[in-house]
């Protein structure tokens, strides 16, 4: 009876029109949310807008938990993470999960290299994260990783940058900061930007590369790459020499924007659930709305998060509010 079953939908999926069964497939996607700067102090509401995205993965981009202390002890972080893991839906659990981390789940505020509990924080971040023994994370210097996608026919060499554990100290002891003129100052390392260039070497039909910090914007006066300008500049311009589509996806502004340079886009998706607050938010727009040569519209400064779709026929990113509300959207 079952065999007669499976014969009989055989002939009627073969009776179909080529176009019902291409339309059919063409409504298969894939999809990857994106996020930072989500605090275990404060309620999590968002979640129930990603959960409708009916994600397959999700990528924490950094400030996943605020457990930094002035004293840089990491009793807070342990803390911090405990408690994280009761924030989170059960669902989210259930879902592909990548994360690197920011200065807030690094545990000095806007802290490099020189963080002298930084072997510590590693351990604590991989095992929270639950990353498998046998993955180099494990034995590396930094929380550096990629991973190779094979999506609809398309290959994906996603990129997850470490803008932390080898970064050089800032110019300024304080924002705002400015760009450093010492070229021997580094955010990677030598030894990632070595890993870096092979990793960028391989096959692909598109490039992704996850930083905690923005790196096409110039004009601010926060943590960004132009902090490092002859960094910034050897990143773009290897990206650029590779030849196809290049998506960054940052977070750590507590504002969210869309950048562009040549085939190069950016897009930053910060806060979560810890925007700026509505009267510094108006202040910043009455003393003049954030700009930058490379910035598409305008930052917006609520609760927000990323998507990237994947379908058969194309590819697309976007930006959504809390309630799920498209922010802006961009085809690739």
């Amino acid at each position: 009876m079952v065999n007669l079953i499976i014969k009989v939908i055989s002939i009627v999926v073969l009776m179909l029109p080529p176009a019902f069964l291409e339309a059919e497939a063409s409504h298969q996607t894939y999809t990857i949310g994106f996020g930072s700067c989500i605090t275990e102090k404060r309620e999590q509401p968002i979640w129930k807008a990603i959960k409708e995205e009916n994600i397959d993965e999700f990528f924490f981009m950094g400030d996943n938990v605020y457990g930094d202390s002035d004293d840089g002890l990491l009793i807070e972080m342990k803390e911090s993470y405990k408690k994280q893991k009761n924030m989170f839906p059960d669902w989210v659990f259930s879902k592909k999960l990548n994360a690197i981390w920011d200065d807030h789940d690094y545990g000095k505020n806007d802290g490099g290299f020189e963080y002298p509990l930084k072997q510590e924080a590693q351990a604590m971040f991989l095992e929270f994260w639950n990353v498998a023994k046998d993955d180099p994370r494990h034995l590396r210097e930094g929380i550096y990783f990629s991973e190779e996608k094979e999506i609809f026919g398309r290959t994906i060499n996603l990129i997850a940058l470490d803008t932390r554990y080898h970064r050089s100290f800032l110019d300024q002891a304080d924002k705002p900061y400015s760009p450093t003129q010492d070229k021997t100052k580094t955010i990677l390392g030598e030894a990632q930007w070595k890993w870096l260039e092979e990793t960028l070497n391989e096959e692909s039909d598109l490039i992704i590369v996850v930083s905690s910090i923005q790196i096409l914007p110039k004009n601010h006066g926060f943590e960004k790459w132009h902090n490092f300008p002859h960094e910034r500049i050897k990143l773009l311009n290897l990206l650029k020499s590779k030849d196809k589509p290049v998506i960054l996806l940052s977070g750590d502004r507590h504002k969210a924007g869309f950048y562009k340079d040549g085939d190069i886009i950016e897009i930053t998706s910060s806060s979560m659930n810890k925007p700026i607050s509505k009267p510094i938010a108006f202040l910043w727009d009455f003393l003049g709305k954030e700009s930058d040569d490379l910035l598409q519209g305008e930052m917006y400064s609520q609760e927000n998060y990323g998507v990237i779709r994947f379908e058969q026929d194309q590819i697309s990113v976007f930006l959504k509010d809390i309630d799920g509300k498209e922010i802006l959207s961009v085809k690739i």
